[in-house]
């Protein structure tokens, strides 16, 4: 608890005290305010210009119409020439687009009743067309068009005087400016820069959520830059929030919090995911914008919503939730009431949402599990619950408290037996639940002591050890090898030692009246002349790893790690080949989540094919080796947009794990 009031204090003291270089070094060190980290659940809004034609083939973005009418989409280009001309330009929609029932205090009034803390709209998309009065894009906004007003001033306005936080969404890149991509120097200084800037001064945004950023380097968006004069110049408020999206390398990378599309699975959310804060954002549909050719069908339910945000909450995420209006201002029924039941729901639940921290097991079986930030309480999320009593594995109780049915005024006996967690279900309850998708239980629990800090000092041959925490009355216990860390038999930390021999160090926390720490895992990487791969690097365009094997390398070099090469963006790919050591007989998992594709070979075989262009994307594969040197090899290639190479393995003993250093040889001697 100490610790976690000093952190604040720190965090404040990073937010308000310092001035942030102009680069990723400086800009990486500024924390996400906590606001954000609390607030959890955001509302999205895609409007603009597409709204009036609103439309897309079925499971596509219908903001993206210019693009397609750009592309050659026959659909998109079939329903424009039969709906408004061959003839008509994209750009008349501006004389089409207009709000005459938008209502700004009432929208702001929604996203409150729906228990939103923070609201983000679209400033301006990738077609161009601002929601207010730019500038640089005289002509081109909403206040030349047919809207005649200022949409995104009048919506922060209403936003803020409601209580909640307000931003907006900002496209770095578009796709029919006169200066992009030929003369991208002109169209960023002159235009995008100028044209951000005066969105920030006007509206003192909250949070800026950037977009299309994979088409440029954030060198070439001077992102560093603007971030530097948003945090320190800017009228932006001190705890101003940006996202990860500022440059084709910056994703889960540089800048603000993490940013996911669509894509919110569990192994992809690590440490560093709930550290820097993430978000998850989609469309109640799957379209942002308004899509006319979707169906009741196409929309998510009420039930599916609520899953979703308990889901990403209990993984440390925020749920950014999007909805798109129609050209004239209203707003979906089936948005408006979906939005309303989400509310409703966190009206009785919202105290195991807001504000709630990452369990240290975010789950035990179906149940999942978000902690108070005082961590004296467990919320326990359950879809079902049984008629008799209900055991959770994993958990245990504190206390003589009860254990509380949030929103349902129920008390719950309870009891630990071994490893779990038994609670009554009194006969009669079921009729009195109504039909909730999730039920929420408030646990009485010890408070977990946080991870053991672990600072390993290399010296030539030895290392040396060192443990603390700002706890002071936890007692330290650790072992080599393996993950389990039994307070009864392990090593008690008395000081710094030194350790000799390479090997995976795992220490965890123990004291009375809480709850052990999580076991950290540090690798001592004390290495010899045979340690480490051999790296190959190429240069080129491919669809598969096995197209790009099929040129010659550009260099070749030995590195210790399975780190992509810094100074290389697009168009390129590595080889990290040598030897795996085995030291226990077993059946061993491998993990490689890669942009764009990777391929994991042991023995020449491909345990993890993960190949092919796509996006960050995670894939295992698993198999038994005994104890000794295996060919090991790992293939990766980047075709464009971010790039990514993460791997891990986990064997007899031990849990996932990036490989570590004293595992890998460059021959087949130790």
């Amino acid at each position: 608890m100490i610790r976690s009031i000093v952190i604040t204090i720190v965090c404040t003291m990073m937010l308000n005290g310092k001035e942030y270089e102009p680069s990723w070094n400086s800009l990486d060190s500024r924390p996400t305010p906590q606001w954000f980290k609390d607030a959890k659940f955001g509302i999205f809004i895609h409007w603009g210009l597409y709204s009036v034609p609103a439309w897309g083939p079925k499971g596509s973005y219908a903001e993206w119409y210019l693009n397609g009418l750009n592309s050659g989409d026959s659909l998109r280009l079939t329903y424009h020439e039969e709906n408004y001309g061959k003839d008509f330009p994209y750009r008349k929609f501006i004389d089409l687009f207009d709000p005459i029932d938008y209502q700004p205090d009432q929208w702001a009034e929604l996203f409150k009743q729906c228990g939103a803390k923070y609201v983000v709209l679209t400033s301006k998309h990738h077609d161009g067309f601002c929601l207010w009065p730019s500038e640089q894009s005289n002509g081109y906004n909403s206040v030349d068009g047919a809207a005649k007003r200022d949409l995104l001033g009048d919506l922060n306005t209403a936003v803020k005087n409601s209580g909640l936080r307000s931003g907006f969404y900002y496209s770095l890149y578009e796709w029919d400016h006169p200066d992009y991509p030929d003369n991208v120097n002109d169209y960023v200084n002159d235009h995008m820069l100028p044209q951000i800037k005066d969105a920030v001064q006007r509206y003192k945004p909250d949070i800026i959520f950037s977009d299309g950023e994979w088409d440029r380097d954030s060198k070439e968006w001077r992102s560093e830059e603007f971030l530097a004069w948003l945090y320190n110049d800017s009228n932006a408020p001190e705890d101003v929030v940006v996202n990860d999206r500022w440059g084709g390398e910056t994703r889960f990378k540089h800048g603000g919090y993490y940013s996911t599309e669509y894509d919110p699975g569990s192994d992809q959310i690590n440490e560093e995911f709930i550290i820097r804060g993430w978000e998850e954002c989609r469309g109640i549909g799957r379209s942002f914008g308004y899509n006319r050719n979707e169906g009741p069908e196409d929309y998510n339910t009420s039930d599916q919503l609520i899953r979703l945000l308990v889901d990403i909450v209990s993984r440390g995420g925020n749920l950014l939730l999007n909805i798109g209006p129609r050209s004239d201002g209203t707003i979906p029924r089936i948005m408006v009431d979906r939005l309303k039941d989400i509310g409703d729901w966190l009206d009785h639940n919202g105290e195991a949402i807001y504000g709630t921290t990452v369990n240290r097991v975010t789950r035990s079986g179906k149940v999942k599990f978000t902690l108070s930030k005082d961590r004296g309480y467990l919320f326990a999320f359950i879809e079902q619950l049984p008629k008799k009593k209900l055991t959770i594995k994993g958990v245990n109780g504190a206390g003589n408290e009860l254990i509380s049915l949030l929103g349902k005024k129920k008390k719950l006996n309870w009891r630990n037996f071994q490893n779990s967690l038994v609670i009554d279900i009194p006969e009669g309850l079921h009729r009195s639940l109504g039909s909730w998708p999730v039920y929420v239980l408030k646990i009485p629990v010890f408070p977990y002591l946080d991870d053991p800090l672990v600072d390993i000092k290399l010296d030539e041959g030895h290392a040396e050890v060192f443990i603390s925490s700002d706890d002071v009355s936890a007692d330290y216990r650790y072992t080599f090898g393996t993950d389990l860390v039994d307070p009864a038999s392990s090593n008690r930390y008395n000081g710094p030692f030194k350790v000799k021999e390479p090997g995976m160090l795992n220490v965890q926390a123990y004291a009375s009246e809480s709850q052990p720490s999580r076991v950290v895992r540090t690798p001592i990487n004390i290495l010899n002349t045979n340690n480490g791969l051999i790296r190959r690097t190429f240069q080129g365009q491919w669809e598969t790893c096995s197209e790009m094997l099929d040129q010659s390398p550009i260099e070749e070099i030995m590195v210790y790690d399975l780190t992509l090469d810094p100074k290389l963006k697009n168009d390129f790919g590595h080889v990290f080949s040598g030897f795996i050591q085995i030291e226990r007989d077993g059946t061993y998992e491998f993990q490689t989540t890669s942009d764009d594709g990777s391929v994991l070979m042991v023995n020449g075989f491909p345990i993890v094919d993960n190949d092919g262009l796509h996006s960050r994307k995670t894939v295992s594969g698993d198999i038994p080796l005994k104890v000794g040197l295996h060919k090991f090899e790992v293939q990766y290639f980047e075709r464009g947009g971010q790039e990514s190479l993460d791997v891990k393995w986990r064997g007899p003993g031990f849990e996932w794990v990036p490989i570590p250093a004293f595992r890998l040889f460059r021959t087949d001697v130790q």
